[in-house]
């Protein structure tokens, strides 16, 4: 039973992988109803539920969870094993598949070294996905993820590049409009534009007091140089990286809105793999560009 358990294994973890029978089948290279035909002799086996099934998606079950969190880590390791092997004994070529927020790529250090990286190793193809939303390295099609803290599985290997702290800033355009506020509570009477990913509840601190303000957005994005954009154009008041806004303030296009307090949203930003033991292609990808984004 154990060694048929083994044969199913990379059935598993390709079925979680892709949420669809049909599009784990075409990776396995073997029929759709085999495959369903094996997962359901598995759960037979096994007494237990391994997915939930629908007519759009398939999901794990808690059981089938568990497997997945231990034998996908597992097979991976196989996997990479190999690959290191065979990269090893030839030129570094094949496949990273990168994913990142969008707004480390709009980062000129980052764009620096993926080009770098490119020109030096021209036989290795990258597949760079933009996401906006969490992922799971251990059911994601990923090499390496570059991910917000602390929501990382244990069983990952994270390297922390930077922090972003925010801060509030406006336009002289909006502030001729409405008055500058003086405490976290007067950002309710400013409109607010609000970065997706750090929601409408913005945490302030003073070194002294910590509030929570709860704003209500005229506008939402997904990216932090919209929500720049938006602050410059007067139409509300951005949380901004320091970074980001210098260049802006200094000019006098932007203003640095209750400069006593911060916004509270202090993220490290990790790189994340499934192991320290990687394919060639993928260690030369994470040594050239740590240099560049752990500055």
């Amino acid at each position: 039973m154990r060694q048929e358990f083994l044969n199913d294994v990379p059935l598993l973890v390709e079925v979680a992988r892709q949420k669809s029978f049909t599009k784990a089948a075409e990776v396995l290279g073997m029929g759709v109803s085999t495959l369903s035909r094996r997962i359901k002799l598995l759960e037979e086996r096994m007494g237990v539920l391994l997915f939930y099934r629908d007519t759009r998606n398939v999901e794990p079950t808690d059981n089938g969870a568990y497997l997945l969190d231990r034998c996908g880590f597992a097979l991976d390791e196989v996997h990479n094993a190999y690959d290191a092997v065979m990269m090893n004994m030839q030129k570094p070529s094949g496949l990273i598949r990168i994913c990142m927020f969008l707004d480390l790529y709009d980062d000129r250090h980052f764009k620096d070294a993926l080009l770098d990286f490119a020109a030096t190793w021209p036989d290795i193809q990258i597949d760079l996905t933009i996401v906006e939303h969490p992922v799971d390295m251990r059911t994601d099609p990923y090499d390496v993820a570059f991910l917000i803290g602390p929501s990382i599985a244990p069983s990952l290997v994270a390297r922390k590049l930077l922090t972003i702290e925010p801060f509030l800033y406006a336009s002289p355009r909006l502030l001729e409009r409405y008055p500058m506020p003086q405490e976290p509570g007067d950002l309710h009477g400013l409109p607010c534009i609000v970065l997706q990913r750090f929601g409408n509840r913005w945490p302030m601190h003073d070194g002294k007091r910590q509030v929570t303000v709860e704003v209500q957005p005229r506008y939402s994005f997904g990216s932090v140089e919209m929500c720049r954009e938006f602050a410059l154009a007067g139409h509300g008041v951005a949380l901004l990286k320091k970074e980001k806004a210098e260049p802006d303030e200094t000019a006098g296009r932007l203003v640095r809105v209750l400069p006593g307090w911060s916004g509270g949203f202090v993220h490290d930003v990790y790189l994340v793999t499934g192991s320290n033991q990687l394919p060639q292609r993928v260690r030369l990808f994470v040594d050239h560009v740590l240099p560049s984004l752990g500055r």
